[in-house]
């Protein structure tokens, strides 16, 4: 049985052509094909191998066709993935459209739950942030020291003094000179866009010695340093042609009553940016409303109710600095929010976490007093200067007529007539500072005379 042995088999696999191995015989192949014309496999034929007993490296031109086993077994493969009848029963069909499963009620109930999680979760959120944002003043050190109030600390009685200034710049100048340059002038009330900020050359334009040496041009624009161009212009450029020399000289004459030292002000930014919000704008709305509620002596009312709500050594805390705004001076919400107001309490917070200085909170609020006037009130200081460097406030009292003024500077000192607060020491910072309560409302020429 020649059929049956392993030549009827291919007994390896073969990638490509070959014909893997067969399961059965060519005998039974054979004699199905002759009955039925059909077989289970490609029929064979005999290849003619040419020169097969002189060359036995050649080749057939063809290769003998064969079948695959697996293909005739199994059939041909698909590309199907099988899937397990557990899995596909009840399986989503997604080539239909879904069916709506939850009414108009169950989807707005839960949209609203939805909105709901998400807005507790952005105010836990934001609370959380408003927690690791908030600034702590405590140290190791101040924990374990108190610090001295400001009325006790005095300064170290053996100090030393180093005189490394003194031998590079030479003695400390009188401050008086320089409280008549101009240019030194910075109207804080003002927003910053509409100030012109103070430079040296500036400061030297503003000084008769040292203008010479400031090489500008003619200040007919906006700032003084502004380039004006008109004098070397030829005269075919020249808005006067030929009578360019009568224009300047008209030019230069209308400059003898200009000020080149003038400042914009406002306190709106300007051109396009006027409707941003603005700290300048916030202090010009209280300034107002100071004006309008106490009249001339508004900044010095405004200052006795602060000191009602301060410490011994002069700290207030924001929510009493925003009630007095708020029920005494009468100051909306309308005109001005507490958003803003809040954050400029808290600018003014530096030493304590919710306490301010109610001298800075005025310093910062109030415009400041104009360096021709500051001038005049050290100049009237120094004339009631006593040997001790202090002023008695009954010499500068009696300067004044018997009214509203004298009686509210009075109440302003904790007394109620004039003999209980003639023997009061006055200190230059507290004249100084008194005289910038009255400025913004008052002439306070007549005072100092």
């Amino acid at each position: 049985m020649a059929q049956f042995s392993d030549d009827a088999y291919n007994t390896q696999l073969q990638p490509g052509t070959g014909a893997g191995t067969l399961i059965g015989n060519w005998f039974e192949e054979r004699a199905l094909r002759d009955s039925s014309g059909e077989g289970r496999t490609v029929p064979q034929r005999h290849l003619p191998r040419s020169g097969l007993l002189k060359d036995w490296t050649k080749v057939p031109p063809q290769p003998r066709k064969g079948d695959d086993t697996f293909d005739r077994v199994y059939g041909p493969k698909s590309s199907l993935e099988w899937e397990s009848a557990s899995n596909a029963i009840g399986k989503v069909d997604n080539s239909t459209p879904n069916i709506m499963m939850d009414g108009p009620l169950d989807v707005a109930l839960k949209t609203a739950h939805h909105e709901g999680a998400e807005m507790d979760v952005q105010t836990e959120e934001g609370i959380l942030e408003e927690v690791n944002h908030a600034r702590y003043f405590e140290t190791t050190t101040g924990v374990g020291h108190q610090k001295p109030d400001y009325t006790v600390a005095k300064k170290a009685s053996h100090t030393s003094k180093c005189y490394e200034q003194e031998i590079r710049c030479g003695p400390e100048p009188d401050v008086m000179p320089a409280l008549e340059n101009t240019g030194l002038e910075v109207p804080f009330h003002a927003h910053y866009s509409r100030v012109d900020q103070i430079t040296n050359t500036r400061m030297f334009m503003a000084d008769k010695e040292f203008r010479g040496n400031v090489t500008a041009s003619a200040p007919t624009g906006v700032g003084p340093f502004h380039r004006n161009s008109e004098f070397t212009k030829g005269c075919e450029k020249f808005i006067l042609a030929v009578h360019k020399d009568e224009g300047l000289n008209a030019m230069y004459e209308g400059l003898k009553d200009l000020n080149p030292m003038r400042q914009l002000g406002g306190e709106h930014p300007a051109a396009h940016f006027a409707l941003i919000p603005s700290l300048a704008a916030l202090k010009g709305t209280i300034h107002r409303k100071v004006q309008e509620v106490w009249g001339a002596l508004g900044y010095v009312n405004l200052r006795q109710r602060l000191c009602e709500f301060c410490d011994h050594e002069g700290f207030i805390r924001k929510a009493d600095v925003v009630e007095v705004l708020r029920e005494n001076l009468g100051l909306s919400e309308e005109e001005v929010a507490s958003k803003p107001l809040d954050v400029w309490l808290s600018q003014l917070t530096t030493m304590k976490k919710d306490e301010l200085k109610a001298s800075t909170l005025m310093s910062s609020l109030r415009p400041a007093l104009p360096q021709k006037d500051k001038r005049r009130v050290l100049t009237a200081f120094k004339l009631l200067q006593s040997p001790s460097g202090t002023a008695r406030l009954g010499d500068w009292l009696q300067r004044l007529d018997a009214g509203e003024m004298k009686q509210t500077i009075i109440v302003a000192f904790g007394a109620e007539d004039e003999e209980s607060v003639a023997n009061t020491a006055v200190t230059e910072q507290v004249f100084l500072e008194l005289f910038s309560d009255l400025a913004p409302f008052t002439e306070i020429g007549p005072m100092l005379e």
